[in-house]
């Protein structure tokens, strides 16, 4: 698994955050950040539990709530 330090681990969960939020599928976020699908859904996955959600539309809701989406 890979491991990342804090900040870059924040920073990847705003590209994600930002990606979904733009209507990109796993797959997409995937290509263009150089990494797997599979990785890009662990990702995500540890997004939703961070903010306490189960879906791309309520982790896209919460984000946009905490101004964490470009805007």
């Amino acid at each position: 698994m890979l491991l990342l330090s804090g900040r870059c681990a924040v920073r990847i969960d705003k590209l994600m955050l930002e990606a979904v939020a733009r209507g990109e599928r796993s797959k997409e976020i995937a290509s263009h950040l150089g990494i797997s699908e599979r990785t890009v859904k662990a990702h995500l996955a540890s997004i939703y539990s961070k903010l306490g959600v189960d879906s791309r539309a309520a982790a896209i809701a919460i984000a946009a709530q905490r101004g964490m989406l470009k805007g």
